[in-house]
């Protein structure tokens, strides 16, 4: 009889560590720049019955691979209010050969996981190889996993929290002192971003979350909030002096509003992307060309990402006997 494996966020987390992920985004990116994954533009349904509620579908299929993935990811803003969690994810594994279904999986933890790994991609990529002063913006899941990921590539002395709620923000503060032994502090003032070599922008704002003068010269930014063209968490002056890369230009014009801001604006237009960062990582564009130099990695997500991940998860937990094996 056909099995079906089911794994939970632990058994992923038990699978794939942070350092495993950066470098599997290395091979999504890659991939994904040189046409040796096939993603659909991602649906985003809308339901308008349920105040902000939406729900996106993500496949991706990955000929080296032979398997297709299929996330599934509903949004609700109103959850806060509810006591449940912003997203819910699930990712469906298939066997492209025989369209045996793999393996469904925690897609909260695979989301969370990828997009940190991403962002730390990007860093180890463009980000001054030096910088040790990290800003994170945002106090949720996914900012616990920019700090991991940043931390696995650059050697942080200082990491400053900038959070819509105090209570929340000194939380994480207090969370990531403990867990890495760094100085990690709330932010009092706006001026204290100008401290940060590296920033990351992890909400769901639809305005930009900080000053462009507050952004220092050689800074990187990695924005990987927004997800709708409504949406911006960096203000356009930053962007328009900013070297831009993306994880896919396409997608990336079609949905980050970081980028349709300024360009419905006329202050740039699609030609300001500099590359995709499988392109810089492949290394067949310029990242960084100078110590003053401010790069902006925006990312609205890629079920490349996805795939890569699930893919290395459902290998070892076969191995390893992790999950919970169903008949179907």
């Amino acid at each position: 009889m056909p099995t079906l494996r089911i794994l939970s966020a632990d058994d992923i987390r038990q699978a794939v560590t942070m350092p495993d992920a950066i470098r599997l985004m290395r091979e999504a990116f890659i991939a994904l720049s040189t046409g040796r994954m096939y993603v659909p533009v991602r649906m985003n349904m809308t339901l308008s019955e349920h105040g902000e509620g939406r729900v996106l579908f993500m496949p991706v299929y990955s000929p080296s691979h032979h398997q297709v993935a299929q996330k599934v990811v509903a949004v609700h803003p109103e959850n806060a209010h509810r006591n449940l969690p912003f997203i819910h994810a699930l990712v469906l594994l298939i066997d492209a050969a025989t369209g045996r279904f793999l393996a469904v999986m925690d897609g909260e933890f695979i989301t969370a996981l990828r997009t940190g790994a991403g962002a730390g991609l990007a860093t180890d990529l463009l980000a001054a190889p030096d910088a040790s002063t990290l800003a994170i913006f945002g106090a949720g899941v996914q900012a616990r996993t920019q700090l991991a990921a940043v931390l696995a590539v650059r050697s942080l002395q200082k990491v400053i929290v900038f959070g819509r709620t105090p209570e929340r923000a000194a939380e994480f503060a207090q969370e990531a002192s403990a867990a890495y032994g760094l100085e990690v502090s709330v932010a009092r003032f706006p001026e204290e971003l100008a401290e940060a070599e590296v920033i990351c922008t992890a909400t769901t704002s639809l305005m930009p979350v900080f000053d462009d003068a507050h952004v220092r010269s050689g800074a990187h930014i990695n924005g990987i909030g927004s997800y709708r063209p409504d949406m911006t968490e960096i203000p356009s002056d930053t962007v328009c002096r900013a070297r831009v890369f993306v994880d896919q230009r396409k997608a990336a014009l079609q949905e980050a509003g970081d980028l349709a801001v300024p360009i419905r604006r006329g202050l740039i237009d699609a030609r300001h992307i500099r590359a995709e960062l499988g392109e810089v990582a492949l290394g067949t564009a310029v990242g960084r060309r100078s110590p003053e130099d401010v790069t902006f990695f925006k990312s609205v997500g890629n079920a490349a990402q996805d795939l890569v991940v699930a893919s290395r998860a459902f290998d070892l937990a076969c191995k390893r006997g992790l999950g919970t094996v169903a008949t179907v």
